[in-house]
């Protein structure tokens, strides 16, 4: 089910014991796929991703920086290089189709570039942030981080090859070094408030 997956929206819940991702298709109310760990979004257990009928059927494993199918046997990685505060390159690696690369697009990458000083929670909450990956072979897919103080995202797939679990990793990726989301910070200081 979830790799026919062509346009999709993702919200997200944040808590100081667990962190879900919920995939939504227009027209549906319930949701079509369920990406959660019982765990604080910053800690290293995996995703377990399940769709299906009440979710019930596992569809993978996601980390910050790779996808696992069902048996576990590794889908791709995904990862990021900071070249400079003006540009980052995110790279969508999956087994059998050339690497994908990712870059941001629209008025808020402009401003992140352009304004360096701009706090990017300030950005985020105001402008939609999108990021395109795509490869001379592969027409890719395309995500944006809609404008708001809670991240969630829009998902459109060009490339029907695309494995959607590995899509999710990415997303997680860059939920987590390419944005801010105001509830994420909550849950750091009251999970630790050493932490910042």
């Amino acid at each position: 089910m979830i790799q026919q997956l062509t346009e999709f929206t993702v919200s997200l819940d944040y808590g100081r014991a667990h962190t879900t991702f919920l995939l939504h298709v227009p027209g549906q109310a319930e949701p079509v796929a369920r990406m959660h760990k019982e765990a604080a979004y910053d800690h290293a257990q995996l995703y377990e991703v399940r769709t299906g009928p009440g979710l019930d059927r596992l569809a993978g494993y996601v980390s910050t920086f790779f996808a696992l199918a069902p048996d576990r046997s590794r889908i791709g990685e995904v990862n990021h290089e900071s070249r400079s505060w003006r540009h980052d390159l995110f790279t969508f690696a999956q087994a059998g189709l050339a690497p994908l690369t990712g870059e941001p697009v629209g008025l808020a990458n402009k401003a992140r570039r352009t304004l360096p000083v701009l706090d990017w929670g300030v950005v985020d909450a105001a402008l939609r942030f999108e990021m395109r990956y795509r490869s001379a072979e592969s027409a890719g897919f395309e995500f944006a981080r809609e404008a708001g103080v809670r991240a969630s995202y829009t998902v459109t797939v060009h490339d029907p090859r695309i494995d959607r679990v590995l899509l999710l990793a990415c997303l997680v990726h860059f939920n987590s070094y390419g944005t801010t989301d105001l509830r994420k910070g909550i849950v750091d200081v009251t999970a630790n408030p050493f932490k910042a």
